[in-house]
């Protein structure tokens, strides 16, 4: 998807979460949305502060990182345009489980909990559009990260299995 032009409605509706929300459904969500552009390097949010929004990225780039090791970050995922993050706060409100910062200039639509709180509210089969995709998205992103679980723990007992060959030569 390439960077959203002035029509950010055209461009929310090619956005998975929001690929099912008529003109006027995007439009209240719209109102309800801010943008922001961030500079690189800067922090949308930090691991461990309050959730209280998602992003939907409008251009460049942004990092998802996990602080390691006390004061090294690592990089998990770096997301582009018309991909989106933080949607848990949208649901629980907890900690923010890793930092985002823009990698190069970012500009992203910030949608808060209360406002969208609000905009179930006044629209409840909004709401539901949107839940739903995010359910979807979120069960997706959980499978991806079960596989990845298995891979470490299938590749470590690998190296603990050729470490105990090595002892026994």
């Amino acid at each position: 998807m390439e960077e959203a032009g002035g029509d950010i409605g055209s461009f929310l509706k090619c956005v998975d979460l929001f690929q099912d929300l008529d003109d006027a459904e995007v439009a209240a969500l719209i109102a309800k949305a801010q943008e922001e552009r961030y500079e690189d390097k800067a922090f949308l949010f930090r691991e461990t502060e309050a959730g209280d929004a998602m992003y939907v990225i409008l251009d460049g780039t942004v990092k998802m990182l996990k602080l390691v090791a006390g004061n090294k970050f690592k990089t998990l995922v770096a997301m582009g345009v018309g991909e989106f993050f933080g949607e848990m706060a949208l649901l629980d409100g907890h900690p923010r489980s890793a930092t985002a910062a823009a990698h190069g200039v970012a500009r992203v639509l910030k949608i808060g909990r209360e406002e969208f709180s609000a905009l179930m509210t006044e629209n409840p089969y909004l709401g539901l559009k949107v839940v739903i995709r995010l359910a979807r998205n979120l069960t997706e992103r959980l499978r991806r990260t079960n596989d990845q679980v298995v891979e470490m723990v299938s590749w470590n007992l690998q190296q603990k299995d050729m470490n105990k060959q090595l002892e026994g030569r």
